[in-house]
């Protein structure tokens, strides 16, 4: 199976880099509820999923760039060394689905081939986080659009699809 899944990560992590440059840094706090990630920790696990995901392809040893330090420059930082890393690494051109991943998914033992470890767990994982920075940052006031999310859309300004 071919792919770009380097290109697909470096994609994201640039359009979370936009959108947790636009949130205010005491927004970095708040979450959707008490029971659930802040906005901070969800932009750095995203961060994390690439690199767990990437890493295990190569037979390279888990990198995180993960800091007890908090706040948008805590995060700002985690994603710029993430991405200088990731483009240092060499491209995967082709999954090979003989080599098993073992990982864990919550409290679950996972054990998942090359293709469906990234398509059917870490991409999807990185971007339902990626997703979590996005509705608490919006639901919390911060001006964002579907453009910041996936870098493709545009809108003009005060464009409601509501409304």
């Amino acid at each position: 199976m071919k792919n770009n899944i380097k290109g697909l990560f470096q994609h994201y992590l640039l359009q979370l880099d936009v959108i947790a440059a636009k949130i205010p840094p005491e927004k970095f706090s708040l979450a959707l509820s008490e029971d659930m990630f802040s906005l901070e920790m969800n932009a750095k696990i995203a961060a994390n999923f690439v690199l767990r995901g990437y890493c295990p392809l190569l037979d390279q040893e888990v990198v995180s760039f993960f800091e007890d330090n908090t706040g948008k420059e805590a995060v700002k930082k985690q994603l710029a060394e993430t991405m200088k890393y990731l483009n240092e690494m060499p491209d995967i051109k082709v999954f090979d689905d003989k080599k098993l991943i073992k990982d864990k998914a919550g409290t679950s033992d996972i054990e998942l081939c090359q293709s469906q470890y990234i398509y059917q767990y870490i991409f999807p994982n990185f971007l339902f986080h990626i997703s979590m920075v996005y509705a608490i940052a919006k639901t919390n006031g911060v001006a964002l659009s579907k453009e910041d999310y996936d870098g493709i859309h545009s809108y003009p300004q005060g464009f409601s699809l509501v409304k």
